[in-house]
């Protein structure tokens, strides 16, 4: 998604292709969002030093270390089997399709890994923003709503989106942006990944 307001327009689909490929600690980096809370609970994208929350997903392709930057993170595993995670000298391990929140401010110490590892890694300043990440099961039958701070990250499998009576596909790795008023909904089968961003004790 570009840094402009446009990129957040309700049941717009970005593809992870757009965004350029990035170096960070473990292996590489895609941005899929960033940006900031409007007080009526609606995603708008902002200048990298602006941010209050950031979408991305990330390889791990080699042990390391990375900085929480005082930030929350919250990671799920959607390729590979395992990951080990060292925090604050205890092991804790990430399964695929489970998110685990991070909540250290020490740096993050990861094992080697067995094979190339995919992350889709959700940060926000707690102090602004509270960041959740589910995962369901997309439906033929039964329409899932995306809704004002929310964004649906397709993870496997096909979806056709709808919002104002309008339809587009979404392919995997596909950000669907929610919206209240565009009654955005997904159908379909795969694995969708809902990231929802709301105010702090909202």
């Amino acid at each position: 998604m570009s840094e402009k307001s446009t990129a957040f327009l309700p049941g717009s689909v970005h593809e992870l292709a757009a965004s350029p490929k990035q170096q960070w600690e473990l292996g590489q980096v895609r941005q899929i969002a960033a940006g900031r809370l409007t007080p009526e609970g609606a995603l708008t994208a902002t200048g990298t030093t602006e941010t209050h929350w950031q979408l991305s997903i990330r390889s791990v392709e080699k042990p390391g270390r990375f900085d929480t930057g005082g930030l929350r993170h919250i990671l799920t595993l959607i390729a590979g089997d395992f990951l080990q995670l060292v925090i604050d000298g205890a092991a804790q391990g990430v399964e695929p399709l489970r998110p685990a929140a991070l909540d250290s401010s020490s740096p993050i110490e990861t094992s080697q890994p067995t094979e190339e590892l995919l992350l889709l890694h959700l940060a926000h300043d707690p102090q602004q923003v509270r960041s959740t990440v589910r995962i369901v099961e997309l439906s033929r039958k039964r329409e899932q709503y995306l809704f004002d701070g929310q964004l649906g990250v397709l993870l496997q499998g096909q979806a056709t989106v709808v919002s104002h009576n309008q339809e587009a596909e979404a392919n995997p790795r596909d950000t669907v942006v929610g919206g209240d008023a565009a009654e955005v909904r997904l159908s379909g089968r795969g694995v969708l990944a809902v990231i929802s961003v709301d105010h702090p004790g909202s």
